[in-house]
Order: structure tokens, then sequence, then C-alpha cells
């Protein structure tokens, strides 16, 4: 049902024109006589009924909420920013750091299933870390104790993008009165523990380059102001080479002074190895030296100089190239060799003695007797079969 009211004033009674059944009823008089001061057909609004206009009760919250949250993070800039944001507390008080850092009167501990620290500087002055140990005493508690239980990972890594200086610095001081008061110190120590287990099988030191090989050297051992023990880039090594030198070989050792030796290989006793050895690409040795000195060749042996037998010191008699000299023998040989021929020096006279045991010598011969006769032939004779030079089966 619909009710349109005609007029302003309303009467005492509202008449209704048509019948109750009626959807529509006509009222003659006004039951209102103004609105919100408004009179005539006035239109209901929420400005005219004053009430909020649609929509911004919202409009409303939203913008509370945006200062809350405005002037919530200006207090959370002003508490990071503040040189001691809980000084203003008296339980405060020794209980947190101001921004600026300050000294701990206890220790820090992380127990964390995240990274527990992170600490980053961009001063070019100034470590970002300082851990020091400042006991004088003692033989446990390290500056720096780093543990790991992750066996599928390195303990620690260490990344530095260094153009004149080692990614890692280590300097050793010595702790003592004396100039050997270290002397059981070292500035590096690795020691490969079984951890209960039978054994382990872990390398000492392992230097590789995943990138390319370096140019640079690999290892420089320097103490003497020269390279005593140099690994090149090309893998090359060198012991008392000069600083920067490369050297020629494999391995190459330079005698440090005129006292010390370039090299000595000592061996074991009772032992049949070899001290020295060398083998063809094949794995055929070809000179050996035994446990006892000897020198053996397995292949042709080219002198383009003397040969000394007998002496550590030339003596050539002013020769010079390929000049063969021999000492006496301390001992003549007095049994055959078995097959071939034994040569040697007796008395200053070359000998040699065959598989037979004949023995020829050099020793000049006198030869006498008439030639007009057989006395001179039956002497040659005699000196040639004397020399070994012959057998005399004359009649």
């Amino acid at each position: 049902m619909r009710i349109r009211v005609i007029g302003e004033r309303p009467v005492d009674s509202i008449t209704v024109n048509g019948g109750q059944t009626g959807r529509i009823v006509h009222v003659n008089a006004g039951l209102v006589s103004s609105v919100n001061g408004r009179t005539g057909g006035v239109t209901l609004t929420a400005e005219i009924v004053g009430a909020d206009p649609a929509g911004s009760a919202a409009t409303a919250q939203a913008a509370a909420i945006a200062t809350a949250a405005a002037d919530a993070t200006a207090k959370v800039d002003a508490h990071v920013a503040a040189t001691d944001p809980h000084g203003d507390r008296a339980y405060a008080d020794a209980k947190f750091l101001p921004l600026a850092g300050g000294t701990l009167t206890g220790g820090l501990f992380a127990d964390l299933a995240v990274r527990a620290a992170f600490f980053k500087t961009t001063s070019t002055t100034e470590h970002v870390v300082t851990i020091y140990q400042a006991a004088t005493s003692g033989t446990s508690g390290v500056a720096l104790n780093v543990i790991s239980d992750k066996p599928t990972d390195s303990a620690m890594y260490l990344t530095g993008h260094e153009t004149a200086r080692g990614t890692l610095k280590v300097t050793h001081k010595n702790g003592g009165a004396g100039a050997t008061d270290d002397a059981g110190a070292s500035a590096l120590s690795i020691d490969l523990q079984r951890n209960g287990k039978p054994g382990t099988a872990a390398q000492g030191i392992f230097l590789t380059a995943t990138e390319g090989a370096t140019t640079g050297n690999l290892i420089v051992l320097r103490n003497n102001g020269r390279d005593d023990f140099v690994v090149k880039g090309t893998g090359r090594a060198g012991v008392g080479m000069d600083i920067g030198e490369a050297p020629e070989a494999s391995l190459e050792v330079k005698q440090p002074d005129t006292t010390t030796p370039g090299l000595v290989v000592t061996g074991i006793a009772a032992t049949t190895s070899p001290l020295f050895q060398t083998k063809t690409s094949a794995g055929t040795a070809t000179l050996e030296v035994g446990s006892s000195g000897a020198i053996v060749h397995r292949a042709i042996s080219f002198y383009t100089n003397s040969l000394q037998l007998g002496s550590t010191s030339s003596d050539l008699g002013g020769s010079g190239g390929a000049v063969i000299s021999m000492k006496d023998a301390t001992t003549a040989p007095t049994t055959n060799p078995t097959g071939g021929v034994i040569a040697y020096s007796q008395g200053g006279v070359f000998k040699v003695r065959n598989a037979a045991g004949v023995v020829f010598d050099t020793t000049r011969r006198t030869v006498t007797g008439s030639r007009g006769g057989n006395a001179a032939l039956a002497s040659l004779l005699t000196q040639l079969a004397t020399i070994g030079l012959i057998t005399d089966s004359t009649t």
C-alpha cells in the first residue's frame, strides 16, 4: 500500500479516499509541515536528515588506520635512531646496549635454527670484527674456536679479493723472552685425527685452481734471502733458488754455499732398493745408484771429456779431451774373470787378465841375442810370451 500526502499542514484526521481494499490511499492533508527546515516537496537525503553520506564511515576508518600506522612508524623510527632508546626507563639500565654500541659485562649466546650473526662494515680502516684473547697464561682457551658437525661441507669459508696481500695472513710472534723460546711453536699446525675410526685418509694440504691454472707460484718458502723452496705454476720445483728464479727442470737444487752439498741421499740399513734410479718412458731402469753407492748403467754412456779411475782428483799428465787415467789397483786380481777380461794398473803398468788367466802387460821388454843366429829370435819369443801376447810353443 502506498500513501500519497498532499499539502503541508496536517488536519485532525486523515480521510482516505477509496475503499479500504485499495492499494493507493490519497491523503488530502499533509502530515509534515517541514523537514530539517525545508518545506514543500522534500526528498529525504542523508544530508537533509543529518546522516553521514554513503561510504563515509569506511573512509573515516581507513583514515584512522593510516594515521595510527604513520604514528607507529614514526615512533619506531625514533626508537631506532635514538642513541639510548631505553634510557628513559630505569629497568633498562645495564641491560640494553645503546645504538652507538658499548661494552658488555657478560657474554653472548645464540642457539638458533637460522643465521645467528651477521657483521658488515664499509669502513676502509676498521676491522669488521676483532677477537682478542688477552690471557697470558694457560694451555687452553683460544681466541677463536670454530667447530662444525656437518660432514658434507667445509667448517669455514674464507674469500678475499686482494691484489697484493694474502687472503689469509698468519703472523706468529715469539711469546718468550729468548730467541729460541718458541722453538716448539709454529705459525700453522695441522693435525689429521682418526676421530675414533680405524684410520684416516685425509689430505694434509690440497691446492688447486678450479678456474684455470695460475701463472704465479703455487708454493714459496722464503727464509734466507732466497726461495728456499718454490713450486712454480708450471709445476717445476726449485730448492735454494734466487728470488723469482725459475727452475730449469722439473726439480732443480742449487748449492747454497761452498760447504753444503747440493743433494744427499741416505740409504736405510739392509736395503736392496737403489738410492737413486732413472727410467725410460716405458718404465725401464737405465741408471741406478745402489745402496752401497755402486752405479749401474743400463744404457750407452757418452763421455765427452776425460775419465779418471782410482782417484777423486785428475791425474791426466797435462792432457785433455778423451783421456783415461787409471791409478794402480790396490790389490791385483788373482782369479780369472768369467767371460771377458780385467783391465788394471800394477806398478804403473797397464795389464789385462783374460778368462784363461793370461795376463797381458805393457812393460817394455829387452830382446837380446845375436841376429845372426836364433838367439835374438828366441829372446823375442820369450818376451812376447812374458807379456802374454803369444804362447811360445817353439822347439
